[in-house]
């Protein structure tokens, strides 16, 4: 069997080498269908929505590109707190644009859609292709950067190429209409370890100039400062160049080139100098304005070691010693020591480091904010066993196949390279070690884990596939027409199976993730439920947001902010960001307050607009009804009902208590949230599920109020008649142990249960007749199939049918009388 391949690989192996033209193109042929099928797997979203945006993150994108396009490349730098434009954001108060967001890619797509407008395309459309666009040129870039890294091997850079188009963690977020820095930063992620493994490869030969040199040192920090002018998540791949820095004086063989040092130490001082057109970033490193405390002074005060290493080891003798003063094994001592000193730092509070970070490096000893933990990125790919399935998953790995998946083979592949001490691809296999880490802990950091594990990966599959090859003293044999036992044949049959199921796993991986893509129902065609259907009611929502009254402000759950501001024109209290948790915290406690005079007095704090001030809410209701009635059941689809703004109530009440304490400080009378009164555990004959006791609307928060209200308001306009129904039971204490363990999960009190026995009906609208808010505006609109177009039918709570509907609600904040 051993022989019979080594056979054919001596045949095509010859076949080829004596044809390199022919390889060459075979090379191309196979880049072009990888190319093709990279862009087709990310444009196949299309097909259920069209040219649409993903989620409400891609808006504030738009809004930017369309402001630089309507008034220039560099008004970009206008967008402060000063310019008028801004305050539709965090109303009243406006945003900081460019302190807080990045300049790149809505300056890319405002300049250079004056050159493609003539072909048809609105701004939003080229905004929309735009992932997929920087994809393709990230693919052959894939193909450029591995074969480069690897030495000149077109077979890694195939393999690379083909694990950046197909990899579901490689695609994820540059699928179309996904408007996000992470995606377009694929490209200059791959430029910059592209000219970083020139430039070691020029330090090692020797033999180039010291103006390529530099020139290879400039251009790497220039691409790594790109990856800054678009997104965040620059200073952690800066941080994984300083690191790998700091560690390299334990890992390479022989000691430590001080020539190696200056460039390495020259690539991270022009990136921090060339970042500075990112103001955001620039602030976070402490740059400007300057700030000794932040980052920046911190990672450039650690290089301080390796060049102590090289001083007291490598330059000893001219310091007059007779001894190194610093051995490896002395300085692996002295970094574990400043690394744990560290740690206590940070604990102690010394070193200030903020909760998404830590939890980014998997400190979660460090306190984060409700409102850190409330953001599913911020949540560790392990933390249930379906996300950890889907984790894996993403990385191609598979139960019958994971010794051969991609994740397998990368991570074999770093401890490989680690060990070859080769400077570019030990850089490469620790950026993806610590970026793979940090993304266990934090799932926003896919896309740092994923660019530098396809590097990885497919190099080493490069190597692998490198060892397969013929000997020049096999070929030599082979001519004489010599047969010689050579024990490594027998292990080239183990390495070719390993590749061919390695490229098995990926190919299927590529194709569920092909599935999935082309069945993605994007959030506002699901009426912003994250259900697989379509549903027109946030596109009413936005009609109905644009006529409202000039000036009016619309306060609603931080997530829809984007929406409301961009695309409906209004002011919003929060803009889906996170910058300001206070004004958040707020919100929460307005949907959270259980009498409307206070959620009224809570809304003065953003010195609202008299009578244009609107209260919005979102959520899903089963509907059963003919010509005279109408029957209304909340949605049960997991351990509390709703779809949306109901499930995401745990969140608003927890942002809104962490609040509290800060708006007493400041004289505001804010109480704390207390859900033990209205939050119940409803048991079933086979199940149990969390839920507000929507019989009960007297004891409710506002938000279930509204919902509830608007639904039968709904109703009321149609002049039909309207029931609300729900369960009813006998009604007790949990007992110790179950309440301890939902406290410990919601870190909120429920500590009555209902035994659901029977079905209780309401057939009065709670907020009729309030004297501070009343309904504006209700859409109700069915869930339809997207293949069938006929409205979704479900089962109620009880056993009977009905329409599953979207609701959005509009509530107007009445003035003082």
């Amino acid at each position: 069997m051993s022989r019979t391949v080594s056979n054919t690989i001596y045949t095509l192996y010859e076949y080829l080498a004596s044809r390199p033209g022919l390889a060459k193109a075979a090379t191309y042929i196979v880049l072009t269908l990888i190319l093709a099928y990279g862009v087709y797997v990310r444009f196949s979203p299309y097909w259920l929505n069209g040219f649409e945006f993903f989620e409400f993150d891609s808006y504030i994108e738009y809004w930017q590109a369309k402001y630089v396009y309507e008034n220039g490349l560099l008004s970009w730098y206008t967008l402060t707190r000063d310019n008028p434009a801004t305050h539709i954001f965090w109303y009243p108060w406006g945003r900081d644009i460019i302190y807080s967001s990045y300049p790149f890619l809505p300056m890319w797509i405002g300049s250079t859609y004056h050159l493609v407008e003539g072909l048809g395309l609105s701004l939003k459309q080229w905004g929309i292709l735009q992932p997929i666009i920087f994809a393709a040129i990230g693919i052959v870039l894939a193909y450029v950067t591995g074969r480069e890294l690897s030495g000149g091997s077109r077979l890694a850079g195939l393999f690379t190429a083909l694990l950046t188009a197909v990899l579901p963690a490689a695609t994820e977020r540059t699928v179309l209409g996904y408007i996000e820095k992470e995606g377009v930063a694929l490209v200059p992620i791959l430029l910059y370890v592209y000219f970083y493994s020139k430039l070691v490869k020029s330090i090692s030969s020797g033999q180039a100039s010291r103006l390529r040199k530099t020139a290879y040192m400039v251009l790497s920090g220039l691409f790594l400062a790109m990856v800054g002018w678009l997104w965040g998540g620059y200073v952690f791949i800066l941080g994984t160049m300083v690191a790998f820095t700091v560690v390299y004086p334990v890992l390479v063989r022989g000691s430590v080139k001080g020539e190696f040092l200056a460039y390495q130490f020259g690539l991270i001082a022009s990136s921090m100098i060339l970042v500075l057109p990112s103001p955001a970033n620039a602030s976070n490193l402490g740059i400007y304005p300057f700030n000794p405390r932040d980052l920046g002074v911190a990672l450039a005060s650690t290089l301080v070691l390796p060049l102590a290493y090289y001083v007291l080891n490598t330059e000893y003798r001219r310091l007059g010693l007779r001894k190194p003063l610093l051995t490896k094994g002395r300085y692996l001592l002295l970094l574990v020591v400043l690394v744990a000193g560290g740690s206590v730092a940070v604990a102690q509070g010394l070193v200030p480091i903020g909760g998404r970070l830590a939890w980014a490096l998997g400190l979660r000893f460090i306190p984060a904010s409700p409102l850190v933990e409330s953001i599913a990125e911020h949540q560790s790919p392990l933390s249930s066993y379906s996300t950890l399935i889907g984790m894996l998953h993403s990385w191609g790995v598979y139960p019958w196949l994971f010794f051969a998946s991609p994740l397998v083979l990368g991570v074999i592949g770093s401890l490989y390279f680690i060990y070859r001490g080769e400077a570019d691809k030990l850089y490469v296999s620790i950026a993806f070690i610590l970026a793979f880490y940090s993304y266990l802990n934090a799932a926003y950091m896919i896309a740092s884990a994923a660019y530098f594990g396809t590097l990885v990966m497919g190099v080493f599959m490069g190597r692998l596939v490198e060892y397969l090859l013929p000997t020049r003293r096999e070929l030599e044999d082979r001519r004489k027409g010599r047969v010689r036992y050579r024990p490594a044949r027998e292990y080239r049959v183990v390495v070719l199976a390993l590749v061919a199921l390695a490229l098995v796993n990926t190919a299927y991986a590529g194709y569920v993730d092909y599935v999935s893509n082309k069945s993605m129902v994007y959030t506002l065609k699901a009426g912003v439920s994250g259900l697989p259907y379509y549903s027109d009611s946030w596109y009413k929502a936005v009609e109905a947001i644009r006529g409202l009254p000039e000036g009016s402000l619309v306060i609603a759950w931080w997530d829809y902010g984007y929406g409301i501001s961009v695309d409906g024109g209004k002011a919003s209290v929060a803009d889906g960001s996170t910058l300001n948790e206070t004004q958040i915290g707020i919100i929460g406690l307005i949907m959270s307050a259980t009498n409307t005079s206070e959620a009224a007095m809570l809304a003065k704090l953003f010195n609202p607009p008299a009578g244009r001030t609107f209260l919005m809410a979102i959520d899903s209701f089963i509907v059963s009804s003919d010509n005279s009635s109408v029957v209304i059941w909340p949605v049960v689809t997991g351990s509390m009902p709703g779809t949306v703004d109901i499930p995401k109530s745990v969140w608003m009440i927890r942002i809104g208590n962490s609040t509290v304490s800060y708006l007493r400080s400041i004289g505001v009378n804010a109480s704390y949230r207390d859900t033990s009164g209205y939050l119940y555990v409803y048991s079933f004959q086979d199940t149990s599920i969390i839920s507000p006791v929507f019989d009960s609307p007297g004891r409710l928060p506002l938000l279930y109020n509204m919902l509830i209200d608007g639904a039968m308001y709904w109703a009321e306009t149609t002049n039909r008649s309207y029931t609300l129904k729900w369960f009813t039971g006998s009604q007790g204490l949990l007992d110790s142990a179950t309440a301890s363990r939902i406290s410990e999960s919601l870190k909120l009190p429920v500590t009555q249960y209902i035994q659901a026995q029977s079905i209780t009906s309401l057939s009065t609208r709670p907020l009729v007749n309030d004297t501070h808010v009343k309904p504006y505006k209700v859409i109700m609109e069915p869930f339809v199939n997207p293949y069938t177009g006929q409205p979704v039918e479900v089962s109620t709570p009880d056993g009977g049918r009905g329409i599953l509907y979207s609701i959005i609600v509009f509530y107007q904040l009445l003035p003082d009388h």
